[in-house]
């Protein structure tokens, strides 16, 4: 009986006090352990609020001269990955659109990256022969490339500063800066040189006459075609588009680069002057050249107006115009070789032609490989005929033709 008491009490104080004492304990072993798991969450949390609430990274400045004179070369940029959350934000702005202005503002930079690599080819070599470069005086090319792309960066920031107010992007980083393209800025200032500039007339005087005699012929004479419409897809800087309004047609140009589209918004609707904006379009190349002074050639454009009655639509060409029969001719000039596939192209043109209305085409036959088809002139004239034009086969000219040339290059692609 005594025992069966002792062993009641010995249990009592096992449960009262012993494990509620055990429990304690473990509990506060616990709330450590999830106190540790809690603390990088914690830490987490107040970083990812400080990089929500902080301001957005500047864009980078351009490369001080220090910098250019490293000797080692520069690793290439490495591209951020895409997230959704991005996405989602861009699919307001027109395809593209954003990753012209990028690359307009980030200009600076990826235009010294390209000078420092050829400083660090340059830095690489064995001081005898770096003394017999510097003879040829050869380091004085890096200060006047600066200067070339300092003149280049004004301009398109100038050309990024309209296109966000133009679309109304506000000044929020748009897409990642690793992002930003170095070629999409290039390819326009060519097209710049091409379309809207003295040196640019060489060649616009090859390639654009035999398009405007065609559409002149087709409608009867001179003069004869006023009022009629005309469609110019693959327009690019609206060369092209504005001397075929010039002569009384009614034009709409088309073009899905935004790039060369912000270009002729700043020459069309922010101009004052002919010849009001500078630029050094070729102070990056440097190879097949007589003398090394054409790489800084300046120029200016415009050299004439633009035309202000060609409207401008943005986006594909095989998008943006659902009507059918809608145009009375349709001039295509170094553009149905950018398709994915031609027949789309072709078949989108007769699309759009009203009965008797003539296609006039200029141009290479330089495929991509992302082009399913490759044709030959001979294949792309029997598609037409395929798909339904009456191909006017004595018409047909073969012109030789110069495209956004370097002055002074030892090099020349004649199309």
């Amino acid at each position: 009986m005594r025992t069966s008491f002792y062993l009641t009490r010995f249990l009592t104080f096992l449960c009262c006090v012993v494990f509620p004492l055990y429990l304690a304990l473990r509990a506060s072993a616990w709330l450590s352990d999830v106190g540790s798991l809690l603390s990088p969450l914690s830490e987490r949390a107040k970083a990812l609020h400080v990089a929500l609430t902080s301001p957005l990274t500047a864009p980078r400045a351009p490369i001080s001269e220090e910098a250019l004179e490293a000797p080692a070369e520069p690793a290439e940029p490495v591209l951020a990955p895409k997230s959704g959350r991005r996405k989602e934000y861009l699919s307001s702005l027109p395809d593209g659109l954003a990753h012209c202005i990028n690359s307009l503002e980030q200009y600076p930079f990826l235009a010294e990256q390209v000078l420092q690599r050829k400083y660090a080819r340059y830095a690489k070599q064995t001081p005898a022969q770096k003394t017999i470069s510097n003879k040829l005086g050869y380091p004085a090319h890096f200060k006047k490339a600066r200067h070339g792309i300092e003149v280049n960066a004004r301009f398109s920031q100038q050309l990024a500063q309209m296109a966000r107010e133009d679309y109304r992007t506000g000044s929020r980083l748009l897409e990642d800066e690793e992002e930003a393209e170095f070629l999409v800025v290039n390819l326009m200032f060519g097209h710049l040189v091409r379309d809207w500039s003295t040196q640019g007339a060489k060649e616009r005087q090859t390639a654009f006459p035999p398009v405007l005699d065609g559409l002149e012929q087709h409608f009867g004479g001179k003069g004869n075609g006023r009022g009629k419409r005309v469609l110019v897809p693959g327009s690019g800087l609206g060369g092209l588009a504005s001397d075929i309004a010039d002569l009384g047609y009614d034009v709409t140009a088309n073009e899905l680069d935004y790039c060369s589209i912000a270009a002729y918004h700043l020459l069309t609707n922010h101009t004052s002057s002919l010849h009001q904006h500078i630029l050094q379009p070729f102070v990056t190349k440097w190879t097949h050249q007589a003398n090394p002074s054409s790489r800084y050639s300046t120029l200016t454009v415009p050299d004439r107006w633009p035309n202000k009655a060609v409207k401008l639509v943005e986006g594909d060409f095989l998008d943006v115009f659902p009507r059918d029969g809608e145009f009375d001719a349709v001039v295509t000039l170094f553009f149905i070789d950018i398709s994915e596939n031609v027949v789309d192209f072709l078949s989108n043109i007769h699309r759009l032609l009203k009965p008797g209305g003539v296609w006039i085409n200029l141009g290479p036959l330089k495929w991509g490989a992302h082009s399913a088809l490759q044709l030959s002139a001979e294949e792309v004239l029997q598609l037409a005929d395929l798909l339904g034009f009456d191909v006017d086969h004595p018409s047909r000219k073969s012109i030789d033709s110069l495209y956004a040339e370097q002055p002074d290059t030892l090099l020349k692609f004649t199309y």
